[in-house]
């Protein structure tokens, strides 16, 4: 009996034995399963962060290195990720940036480049030619060319011709010449080419493919930018640092009186202003008169005139930018154009609502080496003589270029 006992619980161990066993085979599956996943999701979180790490990579060589473009950039130095940028159709400020590690994890921004807008005329105002123009446009490799680039509308009252600027060439969509003859559209409302050989009326307020593009009136040399800004990117700073940025810059009161009596003129304050620094800024009106006599040395200056109208009827060259600015609101302008403003008298082919909203008028060939801004919305910028133009990106100050990511494109708050 005791032998049979001691059999029994033999059997019975064995048999728990067997049972755990089979539980163990059992489950050894779905454990290396766990095992296995795990490892998985370590490598997973291990390439993710080497995607993020692409991404902020690639931020830190376009911030290094803010003269090429991001799709222009050589990001083998943010290996192991792949990284690649492409630019917005949409919006040529914007690009997507891509990190792409082992073909499994993919990653992607969007990223925003400030900088100085390409063109040697600049307008947010209503912008008006009178006249015969030759302008050499403003040159980015390889062949990118921009005469000018407008906001809200663009009215020509003669003809335009694009050159080419010494020692490039412009892509043949970039060249306007309205010396062809035929450009208008058939049935075209806002263009007349009936007139004198180069002598057209056109009217634009936005990229109209009628009359922008290959063989238009205007070639690609002329674009029609809905989101034009330039402040910030001319001088470093939001326009709520208005203050902090004048504290740059010599600063005088405008007038639109003559020399004498004891007075200056607005040209001889400005004159005077460039022997003591490089960046004037003229608060109010502004009569430049015949012109500025500013030579040209190895900085380039800039004229800022805020707040106020801006006349010039002279033949003079300035070594540099002009930039005129409204704060706010532009006003009813007929006042302010009295018979003391040297060019009152050549408004006589503007009409009363075109003289409302008058905020600069040339005549003659005054010419800026380093481009016109117009950063006068709502005003009317008008050139009305005939005039070469011919931009000179040395004679441009110094422009900040900021580079960052696009609110929204990731996880930011």
């Amino acid at each position: 009996m005791k032998t049979q006992q001691g059999a029994v619980v033999l059997l019975v161990a064995s048999v728990l034995l067997v049972g755990a066993l089979m539980i163990s085979m059992a489950s050894y599956k779905p454990l290396f399963y766990q095992i296995k996943r795990s490892n998985n999701e370590v490598e997973s979180r291990q390439e993710y962060w080497l995607a993020e790490g692409g991404l902020e990579c690639a931020l830190a060589i376009n911030k290094a290195n803010a003269s090429l473009l991001p799709t222009a950039q050589d990001y083998s130095r943010c290996e192991p990720s792949q990284v690649a940028a492409t630019r917005s159709l949409t919006n040529a400020s914007h690009f997507e940036v891509t990190s792409n590690v082992n073909g499994r994890v993919a990653l992607k921004k969007h990223m925003r480049v400030i900088g100085r807008p390409i063109g040697a005329i600049q307008a947010r105002s209503d912008l008006m030619l009178i006249g015969s123009y030759q302008v050499v446009p403003e040159f980015i490799a390889p062949n990118v060319c921009v005469s000018i680039r407008f906001q809200r509308s663009l009215i020509l009252r003669g003809g335009f011709v694009t050159l080419n600027p010494t020692g490039h060439r412009c892509a043949s969509d970039s060249m306007t010449n309205t010396q062809k003859y035929g450009l208008c559209p058939l049935g075209a409302e806002h263009c007349d080419d009936t007139r004198a050989p180069n002598d057209y009326r056109v009217a634009l307020s936005s990229h109209d493919p009628n009359y922008i593009g290959d063989g238009k009136v205007f070639e690609h040399d002329v674009v029609y930018d809905s989101e034009f800004d330039p402040f910030e990117a001319v001088f470093g700073a939001p326009r709520s640092q208005l203050t902090e940025i004048k504290r740059g810059f010599e600063v005088v009161s405008g007038t639109v009186s003559s020399s004498g009596d004891g007075h200056l003129s607005c040209a001889d304050k400005v004159e005077r202003a460039f022997t003591y620094s490089d960046k004037v800024w003229v608060d109010g009106d502004c009569d430049l008169e015949a012109g500025l006599g500013v030579a040209f040395n190895a900085q380039p200056k800039l004229l800022v005139i805020e707040n106020g109208l801006l006349s010039v009827a002279g033949a003079d060259t300035f070594p540099g930018t002009i930039y005129h600015l409204y704060t706010s609101a532009v006003g009813n302008m007929t006042a302010k154009w009295t018979p003391d403003v040297s060019n009152a008298s050549n408004l006589g082919s503007l009409s009363a609502s075109e003289k409302e909203k008058l905020t600069f008028f040339a005549s003659g060939s005054f010419r800026t080496l380093g481009g016109y801004i117009f950063d006068t919305e709502g005003g009317l910028s008008v050139f009305s003589s005939s005039m070469d133009l011919t931009f000179d990106s040395a004679a441009v100050p110094n422009s900040y270029e900021r580079i960052d990511w696009l609110k929204g494109s990731w996880h930011d708050l």
